[in-house]
């Protein structure tokens, strides 16, 4: 059988749901997003950690959107399409491949917690939680993506998220250091309760569920391993600074260093696996993955205009990692914000 392309998962890329900051909107305050992101992929890491050069280099832009509202000063609710949409795609030889897919929505509330509004008044310290669900917007139908790809037909690659519903959180911390700088923590943590199918999770395991049924061997026609995903975990440190460069002008810069990690895919101890410990090594220790990345970034912020203005361009490059992609990200956020 010929290769299948292990493409890129846009749902990698670290986009925080609202600011990255503690803060949270002002009351009956609206922002929406309207996010770019353009990744190339010339390598990726291998289980050792080593980056190894990919034969089959990936190009992908991928938009997406958010909105924001503040219901009172210390909590706002925020829907998330960001990643968004792939666009347009590249595959280098493989012309009939595509990453073609939609991400997943995460809607949530931030409640700041700490904070020169929050229930706890302090000047110095901001803290906020931000508990939220994600919910799948889109299934691949891998069948019919399979027999595209055996039969020389466009076929989908990757899905751009794991499209299983997850619950979690975030978590924000901001030291002030003055009026210009404050210091950043943020955390992420998206639990999968549900098992999905081994053939409803990628192409490739779709293809290898396809080769065992059909090899002929005793009771493998029943093979259909279904697969816990685990988390999705983030921890973000970020210096942030800001500046008023003259009146209604605000210029930011930010240095986040981002790692996250995930556990990889493992078959559900309920699943019939007439290769139990082979499958099970295949699922869990080859995909178990984590990545490290710095992502400068500036931006401006125009508070006279006719409609208070934000834009922010960065940049994201690994640093290290294991079992994932060496994306390098350019980002272009346009953020407009209204009094309701």
């Amino acid at each position: 059988m010929k290769k299948i392309l292990l493409g890129l998962c846009i749902a990698a890329f670290v986009l925080p749901l609202f600011a990255d900051d503690a803060l949270v909107m002002p009351s009956h305050v609206i922002r929406t997003y309207l996010v770019g992101v353009y990744a190339n992929v010339p390598s990726a890491y291998d289980n050792d950690g080593k980056k190894q050069s990919l034969d089959d280099k990936i190009s992908v832009f991928n938009l997406g959107a958010a909105v924001e509202y503040g219901v009172n000063d210390w909590v706002t609710g925020a829907v998330q399409w960001v990643p968004g949409y792939n666009i347009s795609s590249k595959i280098d030889n493989q012309d009939k491949a595509t990453l073609a897919d939609t991400a997943d929505l995460f809607v949530g509330a931030k409640l700041q917690i700490v904070g020169p509004k929050a229930p706890v008044q302090n000047e110095s310290i901001r803290f906020a939680i931000a508990p939220g669900i994600k919910i799948p917007l889109s299934k691949p139908d891998y069948e019919t993506e399979f027999k595209n790809y055996m039969s020389g037909d466009t076929y989908l690659g990757q899905s751009a998220d794991k499209h299983l519903f997850g619950i979690g959180g975030r978590g924000f911390f901001d030291y002030i250091v003055n009026e210009m700088v404050f210091l950043n923590l943020y955390t992420q943590l998206i639990y999968y309760p549900a098992s999905i199918k081994a053939v409803d999770h990628s192409l490739t395991d779709y293809g290898t569920v396809y080769q065992v049924q059909n090899s002929g061997l005793p009771g493998a026609s029943s093979y259909d391993p279904s697969l816990k995903l685990g988390y999705d975990l983030t921890l973000e440190f970020e210096p942030h600074f800001n500046k008023m460069l003259n009146e209604g002008i605000e210029f930011e810069a930010g240095l986040p260093f981002t790692y996250t990690a995930s556990p990889g895919a493992k078959v559900s101890d309920d699943t019939y696996d007439i290769y139990s410990d082979k499958t099970k090594a295949v699922y869990s220790e080859t995909q178990a993955s984590h990545l490290l990345t710095l992502g400068p970034n500036v931006s401006l912020f125009f508070q006279k205009t006719f409609i208070p203005l934000e834009l922010e361009l960065g940049y994201t490059f690994p640093l290290l990692g294991k079992n994932d992609n060496a994306s390098n990200l350019l980002l272009l956020e346009l953020k407009a914000y209204a009094k309701l």
